[in-house]
């Protein structure tokens, strides 16, 4: 990104850290201590007033489809398959993007999980749980407890911070001034796994990217390491579009083997 600061937060800094990246020493973590330092420690870090969060697995795509309208919002993420929906009977949570349906509907608000791995957060927004300490997390008890050995599941992400601050939160953020991205901007601004909601969404406009399923794995050259195999990938909806738009940017892809 042409004029940004790059950060890199990691325990330890990479023998080939790149040129013009500042490390910045943070603990170990586990999954669920991410989560904590992103909501309540990562604004000790950030100096500009906004910053744009990228895990190993994102990247941007394009900076020529950057818009200065993202910057109106406190939080702009790709949507992700899960959402919340409000109305008169409850809340209840849809997956698969079954959440889209209910848009428009009178009477329901919709919040779709708007992904963290990578999203554009205001200064506010990384604070916002530090000055409003009035908005505190939910938790329900988890949708299965299962297994050997005994796991336990929520089947809409809560213990997520990303799940937490789009959804779970939203409305207490929202009353405090907090401000999100309209899910058509977030569709201009990233994809993670594609739905339905993406069945019209032009994949070279695309500003960046997020998926467990892509991993950047060189830069010179460009290549995009798979972790499912293409039978899979051929399976998801528009993944070979998306895996094509790769290749139409430069990168050469890689899949695992397919099993004898």
């Amino acid at each position: 990104m042409p004029g940004a600061r790059a950060l890199l937060c990691s325990p330890n800094a990479p023998r080939n850290r790149a040129e013009g990246i500042e490390h910045r020493a943070i603990a170990p973590m586990n999954y669920h201590e991410y989560s904590w330092f992103m909501m309540f420690a990562l604004w000790r870090l950030i100096e500009t007033e906004f910053v744009l969060v990228v895990q190993d697995d994102g990247w941007v795509l394009d900076t020529a489809n950057w818009g200065d309208d993202f910057l109106n919002y406190d939080y702009v993420g790709p949507t992700t398959h899960v959402g919340r929906v409000d109305n008169a009977q409850g809340t209840k949570w849809l997956y698969r993007y079954d959440w889209n349906h209910e848009l428009g509907k009178p009477g329901t608000t919709v919040m779709p999980v708007l992904n963290g791995g990578f999203s554009l957060r205001s200064r506010r927004m990384l604070r916002a749980l530090v000055d409003h300490p009035e908005i505190k997390m939910e938790i329900r008890p988890p949708d299965t407890v299962e297994g050997v050995p005994l796991r336990m599941n929520w089947a809409n992400g809560a213990l997520n911070e990303d799940v937490q601050l789009t959804a779970v939160m939203r409305p207490s953020l929202e009353a405090a001034g907090l401000k999100f991205a309209p899910v058509d901007l977030c569709l201009q601004f990233g994809i993670e796994h594609a739905g339905y909601i993406n069945a019209d969404t032009d994949l070279m406009q695309l500003f960046g990217h997020h998926c467990r399923w892509r991993r950047l794995v060189s830069i010179d050259p460009p290549v995009v390491r798979y972790t499912a195999r293409k039978s899979r990938v051929k399976n998801g909806f528009r993944e070979m579009d998306i895996a094509q738009m790769l290749e139409q940017r430069g990168y050469r892809l890689e899949f695992p083997p397919e099993p004898a």
